[in-house]
């Protein structure tokens, strides 16, 4: 038994050390998507009116992390893409904090709408 616990040993530290730099070796892909997605519903929120520091910050993020994913260090994107998903998130919460009419994306504003077919506005007197 003595014989094979440095053998044993010296396996398990190679497999935890495998684990640590495949799960560090990924590109950050899933987590910069996640940004992307929270940065979309942060404006469909309002961010872009009611938290636009917090929104611009988001993007930011997401370019570096971006950047960084494609130099492969991709532990340091993962972090950029993980704050900037929760910057994406505090804009979204402040936009409906504040009671923002969401935006669907190419909404028209309400004031801006054009009449239904088949109104006409009577101007003879």
């Amino acid at each position: 038994m003595k014989k094979f616990m440095p053998v044993f040993l010296f396996l398990l530290f190679a497999v935890s050390v495998s684990m640590f730099v495949s799960s560090c070796g990924k590109p950050a892909d899933s987590e910069i998507m996640t940004a992307e997605d929270a940065i979309q519903a942060a404006v469909t929120a309002g961010a872009e009116d009611n938290s636009p520091k917090l929104l611009e910050k988001a993007r930011s993020l997401l370019q570096e992390a971006k950047m960084l994913n494609e130099q492969g260090k991709y532990s340091e994107a993962r972090k950029k893409a993980e704050t900037a998903t929760l910057r994406a998130e505090k804009a979204q919460k402040n936009s409906e904090h504040l009671g923002s009419t969401p935006k669907a994306p190419g909404a028209v504003p309400e004031e801006q709408t054009p009449p239904e077919t088949g109104e006409t506005e009577n101007t003879e007197g």
